[in-house]
This record gives C-alpha cells, structure tokens and sequence, in this order.
C-alpha cells in the first residue's frame, strides 16, 4: 500500500498515452449502469455483525462516551439528564445518514439519463477503481475527493454502485438539508449532515465527533468528505481543512482501529457546471442560496453541452505507515480514559502533513483537457498581443501535451485527430472563446447584459462598471481553465524568473567588463534553489504543493527547461543562457495573473491606513487600523480605474477576483508583513517587516515577464456582442 513518501516517476511518454487508455466511458452506449441489478457491494471495513442507519444511532447514543458527554452536560447547564438526552436525540437524527436502496436506483437512472444529454462521457480509470476495490474489506477507509462542482456528491456515489463498492457515508452541509425535498433524498443516498460552524455549540461539536467516529470504528460503509472543505471557485486546490480529517482518525490514535485508508479521488470537468456563478462570485456577486426550486431551475443546463468528465481512484494511502508507526506507539493513548482522548500538537502536525499529501495526490491525478491546453496556449499569445489559428493551436497544443507528459500529468489530448478535439472543446466552450475570421477569440459579453443581470447593490466589495466586468468575466474564466495546470507549472515558473533575476545579475558590469565567471555550477545552481523557494514561500497559500519533494522537482524542472531549450547553465563558469520560446511563454503567463495580483495588492495595502482614514466612517480614531473589506474595495476601485487606461503594465482582470485576493491577504498576514487583530479583524501594518519590501521584489518579478498588456481596456467595450454566460 502506497505511504506517499514518495512522488510516482513522471510516466515515460508512450506509457503516459497508454495510461489515458485505462479510462473507460460508463456512459457510453451497452456500458450505463444498470440500476436494477442486484447490488452486492463489497463494503470497506468488514465485520462478523453489521449495523444499519438506526442501529448505528442508538449505538452512539448509548456509547459510553455520549453518555459521559450528557452528564457533564447536564452538571454545567444545571439541566437534567433528560433534557440533554432529548437534544443529544435531536442532533443525532439531524446528523444521521440513512440508506434507502430504491432512491438510489431512482437518482442513478436520472443521472444516467441527464449524462448521456449533456456529456460526451463519464470516463473512470477502472484499473485503478478496481485495484482499490481488491484491497477494502481490511480497516475504516476514507475516500476524499478533490471539490469543483455540487456533482462530485452525486458522481461518487454513481461510481461506487458501477463498480460494486459500498456507497460511503458523505458529508454534507446544512444548506442542503434544508432544501425541500432534496435534504431528504440526499440523506437517504447516505449523506449525513454537518453545521458549517458549530464553534459556540460544544455539545453539537462533542456528539458530532462521536458519530463521525462511531462511522470509522463501527461502521463498514467508509467515509466520503471534501478536504478542501468547500468548492474551489478557482478550480485550483485549496488549503486543507483538518477537521474532519482529525474527527476521522481519533479512532485510530485512540487504537480502536489499528488503521484507517485514504483514497484521494481526482474529479477533473472539461467544462464545470458552475463556470458561470464561479466567474461572477470571484468579481463579488453573492452565491445563491441552495433551494429545491434553484435546484429545478438549474435543470435548464440539459440544454447545453459539458464534455468530458474524469475520476481518478488514487492509490491508497496506509495512516499507519504514512505515519511510520508500529502498534507500540498508540499504546499508551489505548489505555487512556474516554475523556483524554483528544489530539495532541505532534498528532495535529501528522495530519496536516497528511492532508498536503491528499491535496497533492488528488491533482497529480487531475486530467489535463484539451481545453485547458487550448487556453494556456491562448493566454500565452494573446498577452504578448499575437493572435492566433488553428494551426498555430494545434501546434502549440501537441508541444503543450508532451511538456505535460514529461512533468507526469495524464493528459487527454489525441493528436491523431487534434483539430476536430480543438473545434469540439470551443463549441463546448463557446461562452467563452470562438473562431472569428479564422482567430481565436475572447466571446464577449455585453455590458448592457451584465447591467441587467447584476443587481450591483449586493455585490460584496466595489459596485463595478458593467463594461470592467465585461472584460474581466472572459478573462476571469480563461484563467479558471489555467488553474488546474498550475500543479505543473508554478515551480518551473519560479525557476524560470529566478534564472531570469540571476541572469539579470550577472550582466551587470563590474568595472565596464562583464565577469568571466560566476561562480561555478553548483553555486549558481544552489542560487536558484533559493530564490525558487522564495517565491514558493509567496505563493505557498495559493498553489498547494507542499510534499517535502522540493529538492527532487526542482533537479526535475531545471533538467526539463534544459531539455526544452529554455534554460542553459554553462558547467565551466556558472553563466546563465535564457531562450524565449513557447515553453518559456506558457510557463511564465500561467504565473503573470498571480504575480500581477500580489504586486498590485501590496500596492493597495501600502496606501492604507491613510485611504482607510479619508473613506471609512469605522474607527476613525485607529487610523493606524483597516478592514479587510475596505481593502478588497480599494483594490477593485484601482483596478478598474487601471484597466481604462491604455498600456498601464503589471494589471490583469484577475486582480479583481475576491477569493484569490482574500488569499493573498492570509499570505501577507502569515509572512508577517501585516497582521489581524483576533478580536476585532482590523489590519495593521508590522513596522519591522514592511510589506515594501515584498511589494518591490514583486514587481521585480513582474517586470521580468515578456508580455505587453494583459486586457483590453475597459471602455472599448461598452457595446459588444451577447455573450451565453
């Protein structure tokens, strides 16, 4: 069983096209899921007894622990026992899954027949799927899919009756529970519910903690949760969430299971169903509420077509030797009283580090859509103001697709018949780019649309101009299908500008005469090593690659850029070579977007407090103060006011986006170039540690970069064509 110590070897690229050939279209015509069969799962963890949805109930309600948890209660509340059993009752049912076989045929002939409408394929690594299977049976298993869309609750459940496994318990959150209709029918698939914040409610957190472990230590169904805690609007990786990673694996550091498997599960869109909302939330449009009647009214998407859907099964990971325990080591927690039983720091430690391991091998088994190739291919031409054909396309993408491969990343690209693929996934995509005159192009949307669509009095931050965001809804949603390739790509941008900024350096003169050595080979190579790892630092909240293989990637990447012609490093004096090419390009324009929104946030931050000072009626007596939101305003203000000037360098669209800057704020904060105050939430500058320190080596960075301008300026768009969005 893999531990996840080390990374798997970046497949060789004709094993890499085989390994595309290991999905199979569930879908696809004679291979749908027959929901009638009979269904004899093979479950998780196995057991001589078995309980069902009401046993389980009543054996956490009279476990030992609960019945601890009530009279401690019931002493604090100066309640009685009775009154505490009652709610303790209430929020287990609230809580509680429950499995009703029929519903679950029902819902999967509705999604077989809603799929087969609207996509091209499900397509399922089934070797991988049932190497997983080969191995359930022996202790608890966690399955943790990566989370873009409300279909990856559906979708795993879907799988697992396909291929026979149990369908795990799913968590699920409160919003959906209260959905007329489909709280029921979700809890009856076997979703249980959460509270999205339960911090002030220590009894609903205590039962809700006994239940979790009551599902992992005496319950055979495995567990399915999304560590990323919520849907990435960004359609990168999130920051792991540990706390129901914690719940999950107290019975394990309790040992009352000697083990616990994790199953990363990758779940890859060619087109997401959210897209849309995704784009429009990012700019500051609120979410809409979950109902039963959002639900139907969504239903109008059988109308339109999605591609290509994609789930990778991970291969297992063992806690235990993850861990590298043996049995001796849980044994003095074993014996420890109930009310003991809680992690400690070390333990803690063990499941972040755990949790990046997930979040890692769930995008290592991301796929790479012709699309997303298309649109960084694009990206890449467009930002140095070059348009592009389908010929161009197909050359790019087929240079695109091997640089891929030879990372390790599985890519679904078939260039035996590359220009149909490029013509179908614009179709798909059409909201969003098509072919004009032969050329690429953005599908604009109207800013006359977007007046009418957005009611600009809810939006979160600054109320835009329609025509801002008719430039940025495009270019915000091109980059979303760049965010995925950002696993790949963020580190060999980093060595990219960090030979670029030591190329830089050495050809400065030294008394009118360039040196003719710059140290030698292994200094200037342990030169870019740091400075990579300075911009990973930046950047280490907002592309989640943290897995203690640095030092491998990197010997990777610098011998991957030499091998594409974009770095050379001469062994006998150490001296930098940088050959711009399309590699170079794709690489560095995947990267500019975040570069350009950190710079530009740094410089917002720096003109407060005084902007806080002159605009905010809050505390205007701790002018050295600013909020948060003031700040997320002022940065849309500036930057829409940037964007309708002509040739202003270092802005892109995606220094609006709300989630991406709320991010790099937390970044700023964890640097310590700012800090919050835990009571209030207000900011405050660090003296010591000035953020203009990074704000200069940002656009240091920046002006490393070869493109021009990343938008159209805003006003040229007061009247364009309807967009589908």
């Amino acid at each position: 069983m893999k531990t996840g110590t080390s990374p798997p070897d970046a497949l060789p690229l004709g094993a890499a096209s085989l390994y595309m050939k290991e999905f199979e279209n569930i879908i696809a015509s004679g291979k749908e899921p027959v929901m009638t069969k009979e269904y004899k799962p093979q479950v998780a963890n196995e057991f001589e007894r078995y309980l069902n949805p009401q046993t389980l109930k009543r054996h956490v309600f009279r476990s030992e622990k609960v019945r601890k948890i009530i009279e401690h209660y019931a002493q604090v509340n100066n309640s009685s026992v009775k009154q505490i059993e009652k709610q303790v009752k209430e929020i287990i049912d609230e809580i509680g899954l429950e499995r009703n076989l029929a519903i679950i045929r029902w819902c999967g002939m509705a999604i077989t027949a809603i799929a087969k409408r609207i996509l091209s394929g499900i397509y399922v690594n089934s070797a991988n799927i049932r190497r997983v299977r080969e191995q359930l049976g022996r202790n608890p298993v966690c399955y943790l899919p990566s989370h873009r869309s409300y279909m990856d609750f559906v979708l795993m459940s879907y799988i697992c009756f396909y291929y026979d496994i149990e369908i795990p318990g799913i968590a699920a959150g409160m919003d959906f529970h209260g959905m007329f209709g489909m709280g029921t029918m979700l809890r009856k698939t076997g979703a249980f519910f959460m509270r999205r914040s339960f911090s002030n409610d220590e009894l609903y957190w205590d039962i809700f903690r006994e239940y979790m472990y009551a599902l992992i230590s005496a319950y055979h169904i495995g567990v399915e949760f999304f560590i990323e805690g919520t849907r990435s609007r960004n359609f990168k990786a999130l920051v792991p969430k540990i706390g129901l990673l914690s719940m999950a694996l107290l019975p394990y550091f309790t040992g009352e299971v000697s083990d616990v498997t994790i199953v990363p599960v990758s779940i890859t869109y060619e087109r997401l169903l959210e897209e849309q909302l995704f784009v429009y939330e990012l700019l500051g449009v609120p979410k809409p509420k979950e109902t039963t009647k959002g639900f139907f009214k969504a239903l109008k998407i059988i109308d339109e077509r999605f591609g290509k859907m994609y789930l990778d099964f991970g291969a297992p990971i063992s806690v235990r030797e993850f861990f590298g325990h043996t049995g001796a080591d849980r044994m003095p927690r074993a014996s420890m009283g109930a009310h003991l039983q809680k992690l400690n720091k070390c333990e803690l430690d063990l499941i972040k580090k755990l949790g990046n391991e997930i979040i890692y091998q769930q995008q290592r088994g991301i796929v790479i859509s012709t699309f997303n190739l298309l649109c960084l291919y694009y990206a890449s031409r467009i930002y140095l103001e070059h348009w592009v054909n389908i010929d161009e396309l197909a050359n790019g993408i087929a240079e695109l697709k091997k640089l891929f491969e030879e990372l390790g990343a599985h890519v679904a690209t078939d260039l035996n018949c590359l220009k149909v693929d490029i013509m179908e996934t614009v179709e798909i995509h059409s909201n969003i780019v098509h072919f004009e005159n032969g050329r690429l192009q953005f599908t604009q949307v109207a800013a006359a649309q977007l007046a009418q669509e957005i009611d600009s009095k809810r939006l979160k931050a600054h109320v835009l101009l329609p025509q801002a965001m008719a430039v940025a809804v495009p270019a915000l949603a091109l980059q979303l299908y760049i965010n995925p390739c950002m696993f790949w790509l963020a580190r060999p941008a980093y060595l990219i500008i960090a030979a670029l900024q030591l190329r830089e350096e050495q050809q400065t003169q030294r008394g009118g005469k360039i040196p003719e050595s710059f140290g030698t080979y292994s200094e200037v190579v342990d030169s870019l090593f740091q400075r990579v790892s300075k911009l990973d630092n930046i950047f280490k909240h907002e592309f989640i690659i943290e897995s203690n293989r640095d030092m491998e990637e990197f010997n990777r990447n610098l011998a991957l850029l030499s091998k594409h012609g974009v770095l050379t490093i001469a062994q006998n004096n150490g001296r930098i070579t940088f050959h711009e090419n399309v590699a170079s390009n794709v690489i560095l324009s995947s990267l500019a977007p975040f570069l350009c929104l950190y710079y530009q946030l740094a410089v917002t931050v720096n003109e407060f407090p005084t902007v806080s000072c002159s605009t905010s009626s809050s505390r205007s007596n701790e002018c050295d103060e600013f909020s948060t939101k003031d700040v997320l305003i002022h940065m849309q203000q500036r930057i829409e006011k940037l964007m309708q000037l002509p040739n202003v360098a270092n802005v892109h669209p995606y220094c609006l986006a709300l989630d991406n800057l709320n991010i790099a704020l937390y970044s700023f904060q964890q640097a310590g170039c700012i800090k919050k105050d835990k009571e209030s939430g207000m900011l405050q500058h660090v003296h010591d540690k000035p953020l203009r320190t990074l704000e200069a080596e940002l656009l240091r960075y920046c002006q490393l970069l070869p493109f021009k301008q990343y938008y159209k300026v805003a006003s040229a768009h007061m009247i364009s064509t309807p967009s589908k969005l």
